[in-house]
């Protein structure tokens, strides 16, 4: 069986190395080499506590037992970096949901602590939490990855099997055919049994002569990196609005400005420097360096905000693994989809996430 993987991203790194464990080979295509696309510019926060709901949570954090097995598995166990997050709000309203979402993680039997200020900061001394929180919730389970390092080691991984094959090509049109797909990229066809759509951009641009409805937007995730030389920070933090979390000698701050236009490059530069005034006020002890570099991507966000995983209706040869939470997620989703295309199967656990929930 030969499958075409569309984005070399974490997510179809995941798929490649995963399908070519049940002998199945792979083209894997991306013509911006392992590891760009959504990856590169990513937060990188390994995160069950967001789940939506009890059964989305349950799913995250069984996603992230297996990111750590993965890991463990391919040698860069050191590329999980389980340090906890520490999560508060001094906005009421989002202080209850903040309560809500530790209350259901404590019914699945996760692992969540309740610390005041002072407990906090004998953690993280050189935090100042500003405004006093009511409670300051810690998932010691949660922490980080480094995406890039992780996909390509499961790139080489897969290449090693002699069942993946990279293709530093973009695939401009697809035709599906009674026994495969037919793939045209600039420079020639290829034709395969069955393509996974696993790339953050241009799905919605292949699907359209298909009349297939839009699977996903593709919301901007802006980061602000700088160097940092202060006291160490530990936990990756979600305080208010300010999410940030340090890098060996970096700090790495998630803009949770809003994205409209934040591809002009001013517009983008001064989002960054309210970033840093932010975390500025979050610290005691403020040590980094005036210039910071600021990383702009996309990643894929569906309308109701869950993965989009399987085969898409009408096209059985055709499938689809797109998710914003792809850092966390990938592997896990890989290991169950890989297995459907391998086996003609169906996996239950998938199934909240199809993409024939949405109107075609």
């Amino acid at each position: 069986m030969l499958v075409a993987v569309l984005g070399a991203g974490i997510m179809g790194a995941s798929i490649a190395i995963h399908l070519a464990r049940n002998e199945v080979t792979v083209l894997l295509f991306d013509d911006a080499g392992a590891g760009s696309g959504a990856t590169r510019p990513s937060f990188d926060c390994l995160d069950f506590f967001t789940g939506a709901t009890s059964d989305d949570m349950r799913f995250r954090s069984e996603a992230l037992h297996y990111q750590a097995l993965c890991a463990g598995q391919i040698g860069l166990a050191d590329a999980v970096r389980k340090t906890g997050t520490l999560r508060w709000s001094t906005k009421l309203r989002q202080n209850r949901k903040l309560i809500q979402a530790a209350r259901m993680a404590e019914a699945l039997g996760r692992t969540v602590e309740y610390l005041s200020r002072n407990d906090a900061l004998i953690l993280e001394p050189n935090l100042s939490i500003v405004g006093c929180p009511e409670v300051i919730v810690r998932v010691p389970q949660e922490g980080w990855l480094d995406s890039v390092r992780f996909t390509k080691r499961l790139i080489d991984i897969a290449v090693d099997t002699r069942l993946t094959h990279c293709i530093f090509e973009k695939c401009k049109r697809m035709e599906p055919l009674n026994h495969g797909v037919e793939l045209w990229t600039d420079r020639t066809s290829y034709f395969v049994d069955a393509v996974v759509l696993a790339g953050s951009g241009g799905i919605s641009l292949l699907l359209e002569e298909f009349a297939c409805a839009p699977l996903a937007n593709e919301m901007l995730e802006v980061l602000t990196l700088l160097r940092y030389i202060g006291p160490p920070i530990k936990h990756v933090v979600f305080a208010n609005h300010t999410h940030f979390r340090a890098n060996e000698h970096s700090l790495v701050i998630r803009n949770a400005f809003d994205r409209a236009g934040i591809r002009d490059p001013g517009v983008a530069i001064r989002a960054a420097g309210e970033s840093v005034s932010s975390v500025r006020r979050e610290l005691k002890e403020v040590r980094f360096e005036d210039f910071f570099s600021v990383q702009i991507g996309s990643r894929p966000v569906s309308e109701d905000g869950y993965p989009i995983v399987g085969r898409l209706p009408g096209l059985p040869r055709m499938f689809v693994a797109v998710t914003q939470a792809g850092i966390t997620l990938a592997p896990y989703i890989a290991l169950l989809l890989s297995k459907e295309i391998a086996e003609d199967a169906s996996c239950k656990a998938l199934d909240p996430f199809r993409p024939d929930r949405f109107i075609w």
